[in-house]
């Protein structure tokens, strides 16, 4: 910092006439807007934290939503309220899901029903990605889940419509990725999700505060599979505006290529 920076703004306090109240400095000014500043304190998307549903949630997860019907009748205005757009990542899709916040599936209160993309919706109940072999944990260290499922995004949707050069860059990459689930079962033993699940569902409720920081480091990478029903809508709806040579670069990122 230079000296003048340093300095800067220091005429301005030792030119304020003296004596001067707020009160008469703002006169006639309008108030500022109760918002002002509120941003600050609000983060953009909702921090992704692995969780599960903590009752039954082997044999429940798939049916309970679909079984609802008030859940049913609330979905597309929650949906559409929501700007279709996921709170965890800003994924937005008219073909996406609805998470509900304090994992119970029963309490259907508008408030509890928040937009999520499929695959941030996975993260919130990996003991069923687990159970049906979707996924598995990986050690992605500096790479947030977010940032991890859109790139996992992209690498589907290239194994799709990408030409063979594109789709063998994208199953490289997938490879490389999930390659660093032996340094999960290294540290953890396992790198299978229902591990993870069924670690947290021994966890006391004030216990699970701590999975956050526990978890530090570790990301959920899914087998395309999971989500291959969205995939050709994805790319109706997305992604054939965008240039494939985006791919290129966003491999040479992912395995360190600068």
């Amino acid at each position: 910092m230079t000296e003048n920076t340093a300095n800067m703004g220091d005429g301005l306090a030792d030119n304020a006439p003296a004596g001067v109240t707020w009160e008469a400095a703002t006169e006639g000014m309008p108030p500022p807007s109760e918002t002002l500043g509120s941003n600050f304190a609000v983060r953009r998307y909702v921090p992704l934290v692995f969780s599960v549903k903590r009752q039954l949630w082997r044999k429940h997860d798939d049916a309970m939503e679909a079984a609802d019907a008030e859940y049913r009748t609330k979905r597309e205005s929650r949906l559409q309220k929501g700007n279709y757009q996921c709170v965890f990542c800003g994924f937005r899709s008219k073909h996406t899901e609805i998470h509900h916040k304090n994992d119970n599936h029963a309490d259907n209160r508008g408030e509890n029903l928040i937009v999520a993309d499929p695959l941030c919706h996975g993260t919130q109940h990996i003991g069923q990605v687990g159970s049906k072999r979707h996924g598995l944990m990986i050690e992605m260290a500096g790479l947030p889940q977010a940032e991890l499922n859109h790139l996992q995004r992209t690498i589907a949707v290239v194994l799709e419509i990408g030409t063979e050069e594109e789709k063998r860059e994208a199953s490289a990459l997938l490879q490389h990725l999930a390659s660093r689930g032996e340094l999960v079962v290294k540290v953890w033993g396992s790198a299978n999700p229902s591990d993870f699940a069924n670690a947290m569902l021994e966890l006391k409720d004030h216990e699970m505060e701590k999975r956050e920081s526990a978890f530090a480091g570790l990301g959920l990478l899914y087998r395309p599979s999971r989500f291959v029903e969205y995939i050709g809508r994805w790319v109706d709806e997305l992604y054939k505006s965008l240039p494939t040579n985006t791919w290129q670069r966003i491999y040479d990122r992912a395995v360190g290529n600068r």
